[in-house]
């Protein structure tokens, strides 16, 4: 037995000696990852994170040690990956001689931004100090929180040609890799060798971690971001049948989901890059689903980790559109208003925009508690035919795709445009130097103005010039031998002053006529306009009237202003706005102008519609709908009846005037209070619960035919009678019925009412 001993002893040596020899590396321990695949307790991530450490070293781009100029190609392949996998955050750092730049992005695919921190990149350092870098690059990275929304899935790529060179030696590889302590489950770390080995450190350091591989890529080539093995761990799925995942074909996968989504996988093989879901039911909108498979063993491949997949379920809308009639066809300086309705489960919270070119701005606005809201588009500087197709990101981080909004030829700039780069949120503040501009675009309109009357008189044969001149010098002899005797104060000449005074008749009014069926001889409407504000007129104090005064006269300014003239010549500018249609009569609260619509055109002001009691004229020249009016120019404006507010059609309304709003309050007991309302008044009628009609209710035969209901907190359009219009404030496309009835609801009543 003794001679056996030393026998024994020296074979176990030896094997242990061959063993320890052979295996470079140990054995790397069991996977902390969990041997089931079922989804963990508590908040799932919602978000996506790319983080790429590049190397900058010289050698990337041959110079010094390097093998190969990849760094272009490398660059490239960046771009694409954030373009096609559309990260929620990416971190960019560089490295070197340690750590050099760190920029972060949201969002970043197709931005301005990124695009030129990309471009800016530069392959010149002289080291690679890549454990010691690495390090710097993963301690600050946290997972962005465990609120919903908040957390992230990270994916780190670490690219680089060299092996670690510092002298110094701070970090060890699994140092390095430790350095991450905030990661998730689903967290990875790829190390991409381009061409070259990964060092002995290095592949020990990735067999014993738990979320971290590394792959040797061969000499000159680039890998592919997101291929097999390099994908990111959470899909936003929208097609059950199509669901595409970062794994090799042939790799079967499992699915862990909640019973009551009743997901199956049919079949359980990735083919091209994809599997397919059947589901029993509907999928509520953002369920979650997980996926996993094996580790895969792919050519230069190391430490290989299994793969898990978290999917969140997006294959429903959340959202509905509640006005697609919007008119989405936009000049400079106009906007357009898309309302949505979040469905149920989703909440609207913090919405933003993105893929925003330069010249387009949004602006998303939600009553609280409301899961309706409002996104509005504004064209500043898109170039015509310029298509734009933006993108609502809900909580969360999913997309919803806008419609597409078309820049068109014409429009304008604002007078006083906000900063292009002030941020969506942010409020007009009143500074000193916005006063100043202010006061002087009010000098510049005023100096418009004037040039002008002066261009109009100008224009007058020099007979009819000294006439002028000789009435007005007569009249003021006139007026200061009144005055000395008290007779009287200073007017403004009235539209009767020529050629009409005998007959008490507007020269404005007859101007404004023009050769229309009525056969009544017409004077030059602008000429007549500038003749009575330029001279003044004895007058006896007239009483204050109550009702407003007539309007006569539409002067479109050569600064784009618009004002009344009114029958005794006041002038009273109208706020109109830069993008739209608008009702003239609304904006300056005149009824006898309700009706007529006109917008912001590129040469000027379009008249849209004139009602058929409504004469306007430029010269002798009756206005119609589609013409232009330039600026510069004089209209006259002349009623075809006494008044044009409807009497007997609108019963118990006809005394509110025109235009008609109605305003839909809130419903209290079962009951809804709806307003109707006009420039002289307003009536209030309460809704029980059913269908209504809203002529009954109001007593207003010319509204019936108009039914409503309610659902829930909104009222509903039921039924809206032919030749009755609703819509909402600053929109063209008609309510239709479905929809619910907004805050402020416009009245369109045929013409002839």
């Amino acid at each position: 037995m003794q001679p056996v001993t030393p026998l024994l002893l020296a074979l176990s040596l030896s094997v242990t000696v061959s063993g320890t020899a052979a295996g470079a590396t140990p054995n790397p321990p069991p996977s902390t990852l969990p041997a089931a695949c079922a989804l963990t307790d508590g908040p799932l991530p919602t978000r996506t994170r790319a983080v790429f450490v590049l190397d900058t070293s010289g050698s990337m781009r041959g110079i010094g040690d390097g093998r190969a100029d990849i760094f272009g190609r490398v660059r490239a392949e960046l771009n694409r990956y954030v373009r096609q996998a559309r990260p929620d955050r990416v971190e960019l750092l560089t490295f070197d001689a340690g750590l050099r730049t760190r920029q972060g992005f949201d969002r970043p695919a197709g931005t301005p931004q990124w695009n030129t921190a990309l471009r800016r990149l530069k392959a010149d350092g002289s080291n690679t100090y890549l454990y010691r870098s690495l390090r710097a690059a993963l301690e600050p990275l946290t997972d962005g929180g465990q609120t919903d929304g908040g957390q992230y899935v990270t994916t780190v790529f670490v690219l680089t040609d060299g092996i670690d060179n510092d002298s110094l030696r701070p970090f060890t590889a699994a140092q390095a890799l430790a350095a991450f302590a905030e990661r998730g489950p689903l967290d990875r770390l790829h190390y991409l060798a381009l061409g070259t080995r990964i060092p002995a450190d290095a592949r020990r350091a990735l067999l014993a971690s738990d979320y971290a591989d590394g792959r040797a890529i061969p000499l000159g080539q680039v890998p592919r971001l997101g291929g097999p093995g390099l994908g990111i761990g959470l899909r936003r799925v929208t097609s059950l049948t199509s669901v595409r995942l970062p794994l090799a074909d042939g790799t079967r996968v499992r699915l862990s989901a909640p019973g009551n989504l009743g997901l199956t996988l049919n079949p359980d093989v990735v083919r091209s890059g994809k599997v397919r879901l059947a589901a029993a039911g509907n999928v509520p909108y953002g369920a979650a689903a997980l996926l996993c498979a094996d580790a895969q063993t792919l050519p230069g491949s190391v430490a290989a980790k299994p793969q898990q997949v978290l999917l969140r379920l997006n294959t429903t809308s959340p959202l509905t559109l509640l006005n697609p009639g919007a008119d989405r066809e936009l000049a400079q300086g106009e906007e357009t208003v898309l309302r949505y309705r979040a469905t149920s489960g989703v909440r609207p919270g913090d919405l933003t925009v993105g893929d925003l070119p330069p010249g387009l701005s949004a602006v998303v606005s939600r009553a609280p508690d409301s899961r309706e809201f409002a996104v509005r588009l504004v064209n500043s500087a898109l170039t015509p035919g310029q298509t734009v197709a933006p993108l609502l990101i809900l909580p969360g981080g999913a997309e919803v795709t806008l419609p597409a909004v078309l820049g068109r030829a014409g429009g304008r700039a604002p007078y006083a445009a906000a900063p292009a780069s002030r941020s969506p949120g942010a409020q007009a503040v009143n500074t000193p130097s916005s006063q100043a501009a202010l006061a002087s675009q009010a000098t510049q309109d005023q100096e418009e103005r004037v040039g002008s009357w002066a261009a109009l008189i100008g224009g007058l044969e020099w007979v009819r010039a000294l006439v002028l001149l000789a009435l007005a010098g007569g009249a003021a002899f006139w007026l200061l031998a009144r005055r000395r005797r008290g007779g009287g104060v200073w007017r403004p000449l009235s539209g009767a002053a020529l050629g009409g005074a005998a007959q008490g008749k507007s020269t404005l009014s007859k101007s404004a006529r023009g050769k229309s069926a009525r056969g009544r001889a017409a004077l030059r409407g602008s000429a007549a306009v500038a003749s009575a504000r330029l001279r003044p007129v004895l007058r006896p104090q007239a009483a204050p009237q109550n009702e407003p005064p007539a309007v006569e006269g539409i002067e479109y300014s050569g600064g784009r202003v618009l004002s009344l003239v009114a029958a005794g010549g006041e002038v009273t500018p109208v706020p109109i706005p830069l993008g739209g249609p608008f009702d003239l009569g609304q904006l300056a609260s005149v009824p006898h102008l309700s009706g007529l619509r006109a917008e912001q055109h590129r040469d000027g002001l379009q008249i849209l519609r004139v009602p058929t009691d409504l004469d306007v004229s430029q010269g002798a020249r009756l206005i119609e709908a589609g013409d232009v009016v330039r600026p510069g120019t004089l209209l006259g404006v002349a009623v075809g009846r006494t008044g044009r507010a409807p009497q007997h059609p609108l019963g118990t309304l006809a005394g509110l005037g025109q235009p008609l709003t109605l305003h839909h309050e809130a419903i209290r007991q079962g009951a809804a209070s709806v307003r109707a309302a006009g420039p002289y008044g307003q009536h209030t009628v309460k809704l029980p619960p059913g269908p209504s009609d809203l002529g009954t209710a109001f007593g207003a035969p010319a509204l019936e035919g108009l039914m409503v209901t309610l659902s829930g907190p909104n009222v509903l359009l039921v039924e809206v009678p032919v030749g009755l219009r609703l819509r909402r404030s600053g929109e063209t496309a008609p309510l239709q019925p479905g929809s619910y009835l907004p805050d402020l609801t416009l009245v369109d009543l045929p013409d002839g009412q």
